[in-house]
């Protein structure tokens, strides 16, 4: 794939009172996966959510007649501090894996990002090293002073130049840092929000709607695409009531959910855990290939994946579809 897209945007001190000029309309493969709680679901939303519709776009559709696309490729970026997705989930090499070094690099000046190839097809932007966590957060007071509101779009300064070679691009954001969750709000246009039922995991949702809104100045075709209720039983019906509810509340227009419910499965997690560098469609794959150490249930939360990616890309296909015949 390759996007038409100019390969840069500069931010300069004229701009700290007035907008950038952006493509927003050709950034739209661009997915956050934000909540303001730990433990939310968002890294394993992202590595699973990148694994399936690389395997998708991979392998087609035959039975509608779309053919596969060997040479698709998919990009995540891991801003988080803790480097899960980097180790955890993908299973970087020492090589590879810089603990984020490259990325503060970039954002302290910049530059372009440099991804590292983990799979065939799949790229990261490693994640991990205090700098994340505390450097960034001096970067950005020094960027905010510099441009205001335009700071926000900083990390899409770094990822313009490389954004046209991917047909898809997902960064995971860290909870608790709205630096780093506004840098990544500038970078993107649809936002997908994992939410567990409980108390804490809904208010990161509010808090992460709070950024949404400060970002929309500079970004305002950012949209809050869905948010999908993470690791929960498949029957509680009621929990699942009471959550929306809220949910409705923090969000109001905003508020959309996926049918799809990522399932809980302990015996999954675990397993999940255990084998740096396998997310549960990696697993799914050993379990297609005959591995039968494998719990039962890692066929349950695949599905719930495969439907979750198909959700994702219908609902921000139909999104784009709408705007560019308005």
């Amino acid at each position: 794939m390759s996007l038409t897209l100019p390969q840069s945007i500069v931010l300069t001190e004229y701009d700290k009172d007035y907008p950038v000029e952006v493509p927003w309309l050709d950034l739209w493969h661009v997915y956050v996966v934000a909540n303001d709680k730990g433990g939310a679901g968002k890294t394993s939303t992202v590595a699973n959510l990148a694994l399936m519709i690389l395997k998708k776009l991979r392998r087609g559709d035959p039975s509608k007649g779309i053919p596969g696309d060997p040479d698709a490729r998919v990009l995540v970026i891991d801003l988080n501090a803790q480097g899960n997705l980097t180790v955890h989930e993908f299973g970087a090499s020492e090589e590879q894996n810089d603990h984020g070094k490259g990325l503060y690099d970039s954002l302290h000046a910049g530059t372009a990002l440099k991804p590292v190839t983990v799979r065939p097809g799949l790229d990261l932007v490693p994640g991990g090293g205090e700098w994340l966590k505390d450097d960034v957060a001096t970067l950005y007071r020094r960027l905010r002073d510099k441009y205001d509101a335009n700071a926000d779009l900083r990390l899409l300064q770094c990822l313009l130049p490389i954004a046209g070679d991917y047909d898809f691009i997902l960064i995971d954001t860290p909870p608790e840092n709205p630096p780093l969750q506004r840098l990544a709000m500038g970078a993107g246009r649809w936002i997908i929000t994992p939410a567990k039922t409980d108390n804490g995991s809904l208010d990161g949702v509010k808090e992460m709607s709070e950024q949404f809104k400060k970002v929309r100045k500079v970004n305002p075709l950012l949209t809050l695409l869905g948010v999908v209720l993470f690791a929960t039983g498949r029957k509680s019906t009621q929990i699942h009531q009471k959550a929306e509810k809220r949910l409705r509340e923090i969000l109001k227009g905003r508020y959309f959910k996926f049918r799809t419910n990522i399932g809980h499965s302990e015996a999954v997690a675990q397993e999940s855990r255990d084998v740096d560098g396998e997310p549960l469609v990696a697993l799914f794959d050993r379990a297609e290939g005959g591995d039968t150490s494998l719990p039962e249930t890692v066929r349950s939360v695949h599905e719930d994946y495969r439907k979750l990616t198909d959700e994702v890309i219908a609902r921000s296909a139909e999104i784009k579809k709408a705007i560019e015949e308005s």
